[in-house]
């Protein structure tokens, strides 16, 4: 192993390791073990330590349920250790490069900063990346009384802290922040940019597959989930003392069980951030619309077929018998507060809108359509309609590059642009599915421009690429990623008018 020099930072010494003129260092403590008090508390800042660590591996990551799927194993777990972040760097020196600062997905209740390596947009991008873990579901989206609010957003704005005190050591400017994430990560990030604590940490946004949706940051919602999960553990909610002093294995049990009974009764439970007094004091799309994000450059986007990543876990997805899907989208429009007598008008829509691509157009198709539009698309563009107008660098993209994977039946699933944009292929994982060839690597090494040119800048844009234009209500030019990369004046128009519609949105 080829080792870096020690480096003394704010918290102490720290040595890691180099590969490929890239220096790694994995595994750094940002704030307290959150264990025995500090469990259901707001993180407190990792006080310097003596010695030097070793930043050779990565650290454990925030307890979690099982993975979905068991061939994919979850990386080793441990409450006591999870507030920890990665640093790839050029060089640890003074050339203040620009930090992006990555927040991974899974719902808030899965994940880990360690999935990816940093390594290529680090190299080719001259950017410092960092990629942090934070606590998760029962640990870090519980509302009980006596415990803060919003933990897993408090601990990615303490992570946000810490480089802020400590980038400049490894190489990066800590006046030139661009937080990033997708799905989970990007709602993390667009809740980011409407909390009072962290203003000032961090200058652009870039929210991939996220955004946040009308409904789901009600207080009420996350008062259900935390009775189910205790009802589970035979506790109340004054029970904070004893919850604190249970193993965390037990409250994660508790969880799954209360996830399972869920599914049963279709009660919906929710991890997301909830608004608050604390910490988020009024909804993310409220706070944009009022400009309370003004200084913030944004890119946001999503993926054309994002709920084909959800049929993986349903192989036999396309057999499903017709009136089966009807219902689904029945059960999901109601649950939205939407009228079933539009159901017609949805289904008409979505063919008349995609029925040259998608042959035969059948509802299952047409529910995942409608799942991807509810869930990331629509809100994407109502965040970005909301920022636009008060920041003129906004910028929209739309990635319909399809997976071959099994004949192409996923197309261009959930989670698929991560590997693109990070330029990290992995022929066996499963949420990627991406094997590295000329093409792939071509639209990643474009994809990787963008995103480092607008981490610089706060403009995308370089000479070697399509001009990324601004996004506004007026012309929503959007870029659209696939093999070859063009520009589109409001792509899928009469879809986003239908939704315009919707009584979901009606109070925006």
């Amino acid at each position: 192993m080829n080792k870096t020099e020690i480096l003394t930072i704010q918290s102490g010494k720290i040595q890691g390791s180099k590969e490929e003129n890239v220096s790694i260092f994995k595994g750094i403590p940002y704030a307290e073990p959150p264990i025995d008090e500090l469990r259901y508390s707001a993180p407190l800042a990792r006080k310097p330590w003596d010695g030097v660590v070793e930043a050779f591996k990565y650290l454990p990551v925030a307890p979690q349920p099982p993975p979905w799927d068991d061939s994919y194993p979850a990386p080793p777990q441990s409450e006591a250790e999870c507030l920890n972040l990665n640093v790839w760097t050029p060089g640890c020196d003074d050339k203040k490069r620009p930090v992006m600062f990555w927040i991974h997905g899974g719902s808030h209740i899965h994940g880990s900063g360690q999935i990816l390596t940093g390594k290529e947009i680090s190299r080719k991008g001259d950017v410092v990346l960092v990629t942090i873990n934070y606590r998760l579901g029962p640990l870090g989206f519980f509302k009980i009384p006596g415990g803060a609010s919003n933990i897993g957003q408090s601990d990615q704005i303490c992570a946000l802290e810490w480089v802020r005190d400590n980038i400049i050591f490894f190489g990066g400017d800590p006046d030139n922040v661009t937080i990033f994430g997708e799905s989970a990560g990007a709602t993390s990030v667009c809740a980011l940019m409407a909390m009072p604590k962290a203003k000032g940490l961090f200058t652009r946004a870039i929210s991939q597959s996220g955004a946040v949706k009308s409904q789901g940051f009600e207080p009420s919602k996350r008062d259900v989930t935390a009775k189910m999960v205790l009802d589970e553990l035979n506790l109340t909610s004054d029970d904070i003392k004893k919850l604190r002093k249970l193993p965390v294995e037990k409250i994660v049990d508790a969880f799954v069980a209360a996830q399972m009974k869920s599914y049963q009764t279709g009660v919906d439970m929710d991890c997301r951030p909830w608004i608050n007094n604390e910490n988020l004091p009024q909804h993310p799309i409220k706070a944009i619309e009022e400009g309370y994000a003004r200084d913030i450059e944004l890119i946001i986007g999503t993926n054309l077929d994002e709920w084909k990543f959800w049929r993986v876990f349903e192989p036999d997805f396309e057999k499903y018998e017709q009136n089966k899907m009807k219902e689904r989208m029945s059960l999901v429009m109601r649950m939205d507060g939407e009228e079933e007598a539009t159901l017609d008008t949805i289904i008409n829509t979505y063919k008349e809108s995609r029925g040259d691509k998608y042959s035969p157009m059948n509802l299952q198709e047409i529910y995942d359509m409608y799942m991807t539009d509810s869930v990331f698309r629509i809100p994407s563009i109502k965040f970005a309609e909301a920022q636009s107008k008060h920041q003129e660098n906004t910028y929209m993209y739309l990635f319909t590059w399809d997976t071959p994977f099994e004949n192409g039946r996923y197309k261009s699933l959930h989670a698929l642009e991560i590997a693109f944009v990070f330029g990290s292929f992995w022929e066996e994982d499963l949420f990627t599915l991406v094997k590295k060839t000329d093409e792939t690597a071509s639209l990643s090494d474009k994809m990787m421009s963008y995103w480092t040119s607008f981490a610089r800048f706060g403009d995308p844009n370089n000479n070697s690429n399509v001009v990324w234009p601004k996004y506004d209500t007026e012309n929503r030019k959007t870029i659209v990623f696939n093999k070859e990369i063009e520009v589109r004046e409001d792509p899928l128009k009469s879809e986003r008018k239908m939704w315009n519609k919707m009584k979901q949105w009606a109070h925006f």
